[in-house]
Protein backbone atom coordinates (compact mmCIF):
# COMPACT_ATOMS: atom_id res chain seq x y z
CA UNK A 1 0.00 0.00 0.00
CA UNK A 2 2.79 2.28 -0.30
CA UNK A 3 2.76 5.33 -2.31
CA UNK A 4 5.29 7.08 -5.05
CA UNK A 5 7.25 4.23 -4.69
CA UNK A 6 9.76 5.49 -6.89
CA UNK A 7 10.48 8.16 -4.46
CA UNK A 8 13.01 6.37 -2.66
CA UNK A 9 17.17 6.72 -1.58
CA UNK A 10 19.74 9.32 -3.10
CA UNK A 11 19.31 11.11 -6.15
CA UNK A 12 21.27 13.25 -8.33
CA UNK A 13 20.69 16.00 -10.98
CA UNK A 14 22.56 18.31 -12.65
CA UNK A 15 20.93 21.42 -14.29
CA UNK A 16 21.27 25.32 -14.95
CA UNK A 17 19.63 27.82 -12.28
CA UNK A 18 19.81 30.89 -12.55
CA UNK A 19 23.18 32.65 -13.52
CA UNK A 20 24.91 29.07 -12.72
CA UNK A 21 24.73 27.17 -15.99
CA UNK A 22 25.62 23.74 -13.57
CA UNK A 23 24.52 23.31 -10.48
CA UNK A 24 24.25 20.07 -8.25
CA UNK A 25 20.74 19.03 -6.17
CA UNK A 26 21.14 15.97 -4.39
CA UNK A 27 18.17 14.30 -3.14
CA UNK A 28 17.48 12.22 -0.50
CA UNK A 29 14.12 10.73 0.46
CA UNK A 30 13.28 8.57 3.39
CA UNK A 31 10.19 7.33 3.85
CA UNK A 32 8.60 7.46 7.17
CA UNK A 33 5.46 5.35 7.36
CA UNK A 34 3.28 4.06 4.52
CA UNK A 35 1.92 7.51 3.45
CA UNK A 36 4.78 10.09 4.60
CA UNK A 37 7.97 10.73 2.61
CA UNK A 38 11.15 13.18 4.13
CA UNK A 39 12.97 14.12 1.79
CA UNK A 40 16.43 16.53 2.23
CA UNK A 41 17.80 18.49 -0.76
CA UNK A 42 20.97 20.21 -1.06
CA UNK A 43 22.02 22.32 -3.96
CA UNK A 44 25.37 23.49 -4.65
CA UNK A 45 27.17 25.15 -7.18
CA UNK A 46 29.14 22.96 -9.85
CA UNK A 47 30.74 26.35 -11.79
CA UNK A 48 32.81 27.49 -8.60
CA UNK A 49 35.80 26.21 -7.66
CA UNK A 50 34.81 24.22 -4.65
CA UNK A 51 31.20 23.58 -5.68
CA UNK A 52 29.81 26.68 -3.30
CA UNK A 53 26.75 26.05 -1.17
CA UNK A 54 23.51 27.11 -2.45
CA UNK A 55 20.84 25.55 -0.34
CA UNK A 56 19.80 22.93 2.81
CA UNK A 57 15.97 22.30 2.09
CA UNK A 58 14.28 19.89 4.06
CA UNK A 59 10.68 18.44 3.10
CA UNK A 60 8.00 16.67 4.69
CA UNK A 61 5.68 15.09 2.45
CA UNK A 62 2.12 13.57 3.61
CA UNK A 63 0.00 11.73 0.61
CA UNK A 64 -3.85 11.43 1.47
CA UNK A 65 -5.20 8.83 -1.27
CA UNK A 66 -8.17 9.56 -2.50
CA UNK A 67 -9.52 5.51 -2.22
CA UNK A 68 -7.85 3.91 0.61
CA UNK A 69 -8.24 0.59 -0.72
CA UNK A 70 -6.58 1.19 -3.77
CA UNK A 71 -3.23 4.23 -2.77
CA UNK A 72 -0.85 4.15 -5.68
CA UNK A 73 -4.02 5.52 -7.89
CA UNK A 74 -3.73 8.83 -6.38
CA UNK A 75 -4.86 11.63 -4.16
CA UNK A 76 -3.70 14.95 -2.43
CA UNK A 77 -0.25 15.87 -1.37
CA UNK A 78 0.24 18.33 1.48
CA UNK A 79 4.53 19.41 1.79
CA UNK A 80 6.12 21.53 4.68
CA UNK A 81 9.13 22.89 3.30
CA UNK A 82 12.24 24.29 5.72
CA UNK A 83 15.27 26.06 3.83
CA UNK A 84 18.08 27.57 4.59
CA UNK A 85 19.61 29.91 1.32
CA UNK A 86 23.25 30.26 1.76
CA UNK A 87 23.46 32.99 -0.67
CA UNK A 88 21.23 35.16 1.37
CA UNK A 89 21.60 34.17 4.93
CA UNK A 90 17.30 33.07 4.91
CA UNK A 91 15.41 30.51 6.97
CA UNK A 92 12.02 29.88 4.95
CA UNK A 93 9.39 27.69 5.77
CA UNK A 94 6.30 27.27 3.36
CA UNK A 95 3.32 24.45 3.12
CA UNK A 96 2.93 23.51 -0.32
CA UNK A 97 -0.19 21.69 -1.76
CA UNK A 98 -0.40 19.25 -4.84
CA UNK A 99 -1.70 16.01 -6.21
CA UNK A 100 0.05 12.65 -6.78
CA UNK A 101 -0.70 9.30 -8.90
CA UNK A 102 1.39 6.14 -9.70
CA UNK A 103 4.19 8.05 -11.51
CA UNK A 104 3.94 11.44 -10.58
CA UNK A 105 4.38 13.69 -7.72
CA UNK A 106 3.42 17.41 -8.02
CA UNK A 107 3.11 19.84 -5.42
CA UNK A 108 3.28 23.95 -5.26
CA UNK A 109 2.81 26.85 -3.41
CA UNK A 110 -0.60 29.15 -4.80
CA UNK A 111 -1.88 32.32 -4.32
CA UNK A 112 -2.97 33.41 -1.40
CA UNK A 113 -6.60 33.71 -2.74
CA UNK A 114 -7.09 30.01 -3.93
CA UNK A 115 -8.78 27.74 -2.06
CA UNK A 116 -6.07 24.68 -2.15
CA UNK A 117 -9.32 22.66 -0.86
CA UNK A 118 -11.00 22.86 -4.17
CA UNK A 119 -9.67 19.99 -6.43
CA UNK A 120 -10.42 22.63 -9.18
CA UNK A 121 -7.93 24.92 -7.82
CA UNK A 122 -5.42 21.72 -7.36
CA UNK A 123 -5.15 20.50 -10.56
CA UNK A 124 -4.51 24.10 -11.54
CA UNK A 125 -0.73 23.02 -10.73
CA UNK A 126 -1.24 20.73 -14.33
CA UNK A 127 -1.77 24.55 -16.35
CA UNK A 128 1.56 26.11 -17.42
CA UNK A 129 0.69 29.49 -16.81
CA UNK A 130 -1.49 29.55 -13.99
CA UNK A 131 -2.03 32.89 -12.15
CA UNK A 132 -2.67 30.30 -8.64
CA UNK A 133 0.35 28.87 -8.93
CA UNK A 134 3.42 30.36 -7.74
CA UNK A 135 6.01 27.82 -7.51
CA UNK A 136 5.22 24.18 -8.74
CA UNK A 137 7.90 21.28 -8.41
CA UNK A 138 7.32 18.10 -10.04
CA UNK A 139 8.86 14.43 -10.12
CA UNK A 140 8.09 11.96 -12.88
CA UNK A 141 8.67 8.56 -13.11
CA UNK A 142 8.91 7.23 -16.79
CA UNK A 143 10.85 4.12 -18.49
CA UNK A 144 12.84 3.61 -15.32
CA UNK A 145 13.46 7.15 -14.49
CA UNK A 146 13.01 9.26 -12.05
CA UNK A 147 12.88 13.54 -13.70
CA UNK A 148 12.60 16.64 -11.56
CA UNK A 149 11.03 20.15 -12.87
CA UNK A 150 10.07 22.99 -11.08
CA UNK A 151 8.10 26.25 -12.58
CA UNK A 152 8.17 29.54 -10.91
CA UNK A 153 5.94 32.34 -11.40
CA UNK A 154 8.50 35.20 -11.83
CA UNK A 155 6.28 38.40 -10.97
CA UNK A 156 5.49 36.49 -7.50
CA UNK A 157 8.51 35.74 -6.75
CA UNK A 158 12.24 36.29 -6.35
CA UNK A 159 13.23 34.88 -9.62
CA UNK A 160 17.22 35.36 -8.61
CA UNK A 161 16.66 33.31 -5.58
CA UNK A 162 14.01 30.72 -6.50
CA UNK A 163 15.12 29.18 -9.75
CA UNK A 164 12.80 27.95 -12.70
CA UNK A 165 14.05 23.79 -14.02
CA UNK A 166 13.66 22.09 -16.70
CA UNK A 167 12.27 18.11 -16.39
CA UNK A 168 15.82 16.87 -15.98
CA UNK A 169 16.39 13.35 -14.76
CA UNK A 170 17.87 12.33 -11.93
CA UNK A 171 20.46 9.87 -11.09
CA UNK A 172 20.01 7.27 -8.49
CA UNK A 173 22.67 6.49 -6.62
CA UNK A 174 23.58 2.66 -6.57
CA UNK A 175 25.72 1.36 -3.35
CA UNK A 176 27.28 -2.34 -3.10
CA UNK A 177 25.95 -4.16 -0.38
CA UNK A 178 28.54 -5.06 2.09
CA UNK A 179 28.68 -9.08 1.26
CA UNK A 180 29.35 -7.83 -2.71
CA UNK A 181 32.00 -5.56 -1.75
CA UNK A 182 33.52 -8.50 0.41
CA UNK A 183 33.23 -10.55 -2.00
CA UNK A 184 34.32 -8.31 -5.21
CA UNK A 185 36.79 -6.10 -3.26
CA UNK A 186 36.83 -2.68 -2.97
CA UNK A 187 39.26 -1.98 -5.36
CA UNK A 188 36.76 -3.30 -8.42
CA UNK A 189 34.24 -0.32 -7.97
CA UNK A 190 36.87 1.96 -8.87
CA UNK A 191 37.90 -0.18 -11.93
Amino acid sequence: KEMALFLRGRMTGFYKAGPSECVKDTWRFYRTSENKIHSVMTRRDMESMFGRFWRYQDTRINLEPLDEEQPRLGGRVTANTMSFDVRTFTLQSKRYHGVYGEDFLTFGEFSADADVENEATLLQIFEEDSEAVVDRHYFKFEDGQVSYSRAVNGSKVDGDIEHAIEQTPLQGAVRDSWSETLFYGVGNAKM
